[in-house]
Formats: C-alpha cells, structure tokens, sequence
C-alpha cells in the first residue's frame, strides 16, 4: 500500500473517510423538495419521520471512518456496499411512490409538478461508491509504478 508522506494513511484510507464524510453530508442535504403555496419544503434525512434513517447512515459513516483508521479496509469496503444498497433501496422506493402519484391521473399529474428530487442524492451515492472504490486505489497506484 502506497502511504501519504505527511500522515502515514495509504491513499485507499484517505479516500474512503472522503466516501464516508460525503455520506455524512449527503445525509443533511435535500433528497426530495415540495412547493406549495409558494414555500419550499426539502425533505433531508433527519427530517422527521426519515431521522431514523439518518442516525443510522451517520452512525455506520463513523464506524466505516473508525475502520478505515484501523486499517480494515476491506470491512469498511463490505460496510460501504450495504450503505450502497440500501441507499438503491431508498432511491427506488421513492422513484416509485413518485411514479405512483404520478399516475393517479390529472390531480396526480398536478401533484407531482410539486414534487422534485434534490442533490442530496447524487451526494450519497457518490460517497457510497467512492467506498466501495476505495480498496483500489492502492491496486492501480501498484499497477502504475
């Protein structure tokens, strides 16, 4: 494993936290924004009733940092596939209560010009896939030299 002059961390260790810290943003950005009445509502992980669900995606970014600091780079890999698919989970489960407002026909229709998707999501599987990713930074840095 190729290490960071400065810290001593392989280049594997520091991206991965990067994964995981994006995890922990991502969790506090817009996933889904209502407009009505002329006021934005943005739906995050820790509003409420999806805060759950936020604690717990914080909670396993931390561990993944923890485990990435003790160099279980394969277990933080393996914690950062889970968080990928339950983010996927999370994503269709929302496409398709979209898609079913949606089609309710022309109220549905009028209701679901209301309802759009926020970044916050390209931030959480972007995190979750740099995790995943992370392990082979070290194997193409070996490939190069």
């Amino acid at each position: 494993m190729e290490n960071c002059c400065s810290c001593g961390a392989s280049k594997a260790q520091l991206i991965g936290i990067v994964g995981a810290v994006l995890l922990i943003l991502g969790c506090f950005a817009p996933l889904f924004s209502v407009t009505a009445l002329g006021k934005t509502l943005s739906v995050t992980f820790f509003t409420i009733g999806f805060d759950i669900y936020g604690g717990a995606l914080v909670l396993t970014a931390l561990v993944i940092i923890g485990l990435l600091l003790v160099k279980k780079i394969q277990e933080a890999q393996g914690a950062g596939i889970a968080v990928f698919i339950t983010i996927l989970v999370f994503f269709a489960d929302a496409v398709a209560a979209y898609n079913g407002i949606r089609d309710m026909g022309i109220i549905g229709s009028f209701a679901a010009g209301f309802f759009s998707f926020g970044y916050g999501w390209v931030i959480l599987f972007a995190g979750a896939i740099i995790l995943v990713a992370a392990p082979y930074v070290d194997h193409l840095c070996m490939v190069k030299s």
